[in-house]
């Protein structure tokens, strides 16, 4: 193998690996996700649902969430955008003018959450298009990864104490206590962030050094 076919291939390696944690990224930033103001148990707290896009090209004209049956005194109110209707099963969030396709929102309630630490609380949500809707209803079994559904339902685990964080990929299935675990700051052991975020810097770095070589390379007489 020559220089200039090694060079090539590992910029060419480094560039796919980039890519792939792109697209992993960008995945999970594309579904209709629930993020709570708190997570400790008992408390009342403020959940935003966020909506990141229409369905397939079309605009959202609709919302319908269903509570679990674990979440009491639920409370919603209007926006200029959103008027939201509540029943027993739920809350449905009915748009003034359809949101485009591009563009994404939020809509707010708030709820008490139970008194059981560990308790995983499931919000299936209906997205409503001009053509079309999205059912982000899909529930990952034991072991799987519930951001690599296509359409997961939003996820919430309650936490032992305050300043819990949302946990919208947890897995519904799981160990209650190692979900909580996860939400309240991670595995002790597990890989600090800050850790992960330099080797995917040094990967970067890595894929343009090659470029750069390869280009020098091919430059010379």
């Amino acid at each position: 193998m020559n220089r200039t076919t090694a060079v090539r291939r590992v910029a060419l390696s480094g560039l796919a690996a980039t890519g792939l944690v792109a697209l992993g990224a960008t995945s999970a930033a594309a579904h209709v996700t629930v993020t709570p103001s708190t997570t400790a148990a008992g408390a009342t707290a403020v959940l935003a649902v966020e909506i990141p896009h229409g369905c397939e090209g079309s605009a959202t004209t609709a919302l319908s969430l269903r509570m679990p049956d674990e979440v009491t005194e639920v409370t919603a109110t209007d926006t200029d955008r959103w008027t939201v209707d509540q029943d027993a099963d739920g809350l449905t969030y009915t748009a003034a003018a359809p949101l485009p396709d591009g563009a994404h929102d939020e809509v707010e309630f708030s709820v008490r959450l139970p008194d059981d630490a560990g308790a995983t609380l499931v919000f299936p949500v209906v997205q409503r298009c001009e053509q079309g809707e999205a059912a982000w209803t899909e529930v990952a079994g034991h072991g799987e990864d519930h951001d690599a559904l296509d359409r997961p339902a939003p996820v919430v685990v309650v936490t032992a104490g305050e300043g819990g964080a949302a946990s919208p990929g947890a897995d519904p299935d799981g160990d209650p206590e190692e979900a909580s675990t996860a939400v309240a700051g991670g595995d002790p052991g597990g890989p600090d962030p800050l850790v992960t975020f330099g080797g995917g810097a040094v990967l970067l770095a890595g894929v343009v050094a090659g470029a750069v070589a390869l280009l020098r390379h091919r430059r010379r007489p």
